[in-house]
């Protein structure tokens, strides 16, 4: 066993850590001792795995985008239909949504104070491409219409389900967004 897979479910753990402190303190009650104390690790192995605070957030920020992407990923390989497969890509980000409600811009500006935009632009462009590829096959089995843009459909679908700040139902509000996505508004 390499030594980055015997070290693998430790810094996963600090990650996860990381996200409960953030949710019990909030950014500014975040400090590497509260971390280590809910990894259960000593201060000095949080900083064997990440060279500071900001280090540590942007990992949090890596860790738990592409954990999401990956998700999105499997429902995207699913021999679904378009509509079930949409579906679950919606309920998978409104999931994430919620789990990160008030904390991922902050997060993601801290750990990357200079260039947030590059940064979460080169990530956001493998969900843009995961989003194309739901599309293009949804084109290819004859359900999503054929003139449609793929780039600026998926772009469309990646802008979806960014929860609303009231409170609704998440099936209700899921449902009513695919039927506003798969019909339309206008008579």
């Amino acid at each position: 066993m390499t030594v980055e897979a015997r070290s693998a479910p430790k810094r996963e753990a600090i990650l996860e850590a990381t996200i409960r402190v953030l949710r019990d303190r909030g950014l500014s009650g975040l400090k590497i001792e509260e971390v280590a104390r809910e990894a259960e690790v000593g201060k000095g192995t949080v900083y064997l795995y990440f060279r500071d605070k900001q280090d540590l957030l942007k990992a949090l920020v890596e860790h738990h985008t592409f954990s999401y992407y990956r998700k999105v990923e499997g429902v995207v390989r699913q021999e679904a239909s378009f509509r079930q497969r949409l579906a679950e890509v919606v309920r998978l980000r409104i999931a994430w949504v919620e789990e990160w409600r008030g904390l991922w811009a902050a997060v993601a500006r801290e750990a990357h104070p200079t260039d947030t935009s590059g940064w979460l632009r080169g990530m956001h462009e493998h969900y843009q491409h995961l989003l194309e590829r739901l599309v293009r096959d949804g084109q290819a089995r004859g359900e999503v219409r054929p003139d449609l843009d793929v780039s600026l459909t998926a772009a469309s679908i990646a802008a979806l389900a960014c929860s609303p700040q009231l409170e609704f139902p998440r099936e209700t509000y899921l449902e009513h967004l695919l039927e506003v996505l798969l019909k339309g508004v206008a008579l």
